[in-house]
């Protein structure tokens, strides 16, 4: 590394000019011998490396080179549960199913205080730091007293979930927002079996009329299909359990996907996790309505053995996004390695497509557009310089070999403390 000591014209604080074979920007094509020109916490550049250095290089700028590597948006885990980050399950060797699955979640967890709550997030932040995720859509359990607010990286937005298949208003599942302006974060509705449909809209209602994102388990496995169109099996049996059965509740008679769409939830800003046992009439509803979609494919592999048909998603252009789902049906929360186990799984998904699935359309579902997921003029700072490796002959070939190498903790920050 070597510098130059300069400053962008009319601003006060120097200008860092990081230059590498590749660039990675996460919206547009690869550039191929790149750089990225940095002042203070934002991008101010991104470009051909002779082109950014011309331009702030005449003895003003300083220049970092990384050498052998790429620089890419650093990535954002759409989906996860940092609350169960201390759980120790270990992956089983058959899939249990939902039923048995859910069974365990609920030894495992148990009654966790305020400070194991803490300490679990502490455990799950730290895991993605080090393998190079700066955001997290993190969904929170309602009390909300072993969660505290925490601007250091990764940083979090963080959705509160409302449960009660039996409630009749929000305001009876979460207190918190009795007045309407109490509480600022974006919700996510469990799920049709989870929550009750009339809280579903009003959550939905609620976080619309702020232009936040809304966040919603949705056709995750086979128990929630049957329960949404017919009205029986486990997850019925599962609320008489749990004494929170709505006898006055019926079923919709159709899918989980045209369900939510009928209940008006479907728009832009609101994010369908999983979406796994969907057909493609559910897939073009979903396309229309611009919903995006947070694949978690090795949870899906963890609890039932069936991958959700990405390849489906993706024909329709419909807005992708990846997260690891929690340490109760995930090996770990690097989602670099989500996104190789995409690339194993799924031959006609190209690599390009599946990294921007981790960048920009992890920005795009947690409605971060602008700020995060790219390397682009205003954006944020930090983000990533992925060694390589080799020498990618394609922009397929480049963000392959950034997702393998990043999968086995390959990286370094840039404008963050933390190394990964």
């Amino acid at each position: 590394m070597n510098g130059l000591t300069a400053r962008r014209a009319g601003s006060p604080e120097p200008v860092h000019i990081h230059r590498a074979p590749w660039v990675f920007p996460g919206i547009g094509p690869a550039v191929a011998d790149g750089a990225v020109a940095v002042c203070g916490d934002h991008i101010v550049e991104v470009g051909k490396a002779r082109d950014v250095v011309s331009r702030y290089g005449t003895g003003a700028a300083r220049l970092w080179d990384h050498e052998a590597s790429a620089l890419v948006p650093a990535a954002i885990n759409a989906h996860t549960h940092l609350d169960f980050s201390g759980l120790s399950l270990s992956k089983p060797e058959e899939p249990p199913g939902f039923a048995r699955w859910v069974f365990s979640v609920f030894e495992a967890k148990g009654g966790l205080s305020p400070s194991e709550r803490r300490e679990a997030r502490s455990k799950g932040r730290a895991e993605a730091a080090e393998t190079g995720t700066v955001w997290l859509g993190d969904v929170v359990n309602p009390p909300l007293d072993g969660v505290v607010h925490d601007r250091s990286l990764p940083f979090e937005r963080r959705f509160v979930e409302v449960l009660g298949f039996s409630a009749r208003t929000l305001e009876e599942v979460l207190p918190a927002l009795h007045g309407g302006e109490t509480m600022p974060w974006p919700l996510a509705a469990h799920s049709l079996y989870g929550t009750s449909w009339d809280v579903i809209r009003q959550a939905k209602a609620w976080t619309r009329a702020r232009r936040l994102p809304f966040s919603i388990h949705a056709a995750e496995h086979r128990e929630e299909t049957a329960f949404v169109r017919d009205g029986e099996g486990f997850c019925r049996d599962l609320l008489t359990v749990l004494s929170r059965w709505n006898a006055s509740w019926r079923p919709s008679g159709t899918s989980p996907v045209r369900t939510l769409e009928a209940l008006g939830v479907l728009d832009p800003q609101t994010l369908l996790v999983h979406m796994v046992h969907v057909d493609p009439e559910d897939w073009d509803i979903t396309a229309r309505r611009g919903a995006c979609v947070c694949f978690c494919p090795r949870s899906n592999l963890w609890i039932e053995g069936t991958l959700p048909k990405i390849e489906e998603a993706i024909r329709r252009k419909i807005p992708c996004a990846l997260g690891t789902d929690s340490r109760a049906s995930n090996e770990d929360l690097n989602l670099f390695r989500e996104g190789a186990a995409v690339l194993d799984a799924y031959s006609g998904v190209e690599p390009a497509v599946v990294l921007r699935m981790m960048t920009f359309g992890g920005a795009r579902a947690l409605g971060l557009e602008g700020s995060w997921g790219v390397l682009a003029p205003g954006a944020a700072m930090p983000f990533l310089a992925v060694p390589l490796g080799g020498c990618p002959a394609s922009e397929n070939d480049l963000a392959e070999a950034i997702i393998r190498q990043g999968s086995m903790g390959c990286g370094a920050w840039i404008g963050g403390e933390t190394s990964c």
